[in-house]
């Protein structure tokens, strides 16, 4: 049975407690549901941050990654949200980004009604959608068994490495396959990867 399913795309108005609690030199990376009502966020300062500078703004602190660059990552949580009351509750959130006063969600559905019914539930509430749009993929957008294998191999073997610990050469013997067949998969399972990031992010 070929796998069918819809990536539904919403960009939309509405009050965003974040970007008042770790202001605006802060980038959300992503936002997810937590909780009843709440929703739990990961995101990017431009500068190390402590756990205290973050609980007085009012938020729940899981943890704090401070990178090489100076950089922050931060995963914190707030116990209420308004995106929880738009209509998503129930759906599969992929990612979200808030950008400007508007936020762009994208959503996995299982069919295009699917995807019209959250459009109608979003309405309903009153929120104002500023733009949404769809996309079908299937099957053939996936990676395969021998795809995925050659693309891990790939990466373990050092072979997306500069310089290379491994050639092509060597890799396809691995892999049992040919030379320009292991060239092929990879090929193609960057593809797909490609036009997945495309659909999802």
């Amino acid at each position: 049975m070929e796998l069918v399913m819809y990536i539904l795309e919403v960009i939309y108005k509405i009050p965003c407690p974040w970007v008042s609690l770790v202001g605006r030199e802060a980038k959300i990376l992503s936002c997810r549901p937590w909780g009843e009502k709440g929703s739990r966020v990961m995101i990017r300062f431009g500068r190390s941050i402590d756990s205290e500078s973050l609980k007085k703004r009012g938020v729940i602190v899981s943890s704090i990654y401070r990178m090489r660059d100076g950089h922050s990552i931060a995963f914190i949580r707030s116990k209420a949200c308004p995106c929880r009351i738009s209509g998503l509750n129930e759906a599969h959130i992929l990612s979200s980004k808030i950008d400007t006063g508007y936020i762009r969600m994208r959503i996995a559905c299982e069919s295009l009604s699917e995807a019209r019914e959250i459009i109608s539930r979003m309405r309903q509430t009153g929120i104002e959608i500023y733009r949404y749009r769809w996309r079908r993929i299937n099957n053939e957008d996936f990676l395969t068994a021998r795809q995925e294998e050659a693309l891990i191999m790939s990466f373990i073997k050092g072979f997306f490495d500069s310089p290379r610990r491994i050639d092509l050469d060597k890799l396809s013997k691995d892999l049992g396959v040919a030379k320009p067949t292991a060239y092929l998969m990879i090929k193609r399972a960057i593809r797909k990867l490609i036009k997945q990031t495309l659909y999802l992010y």
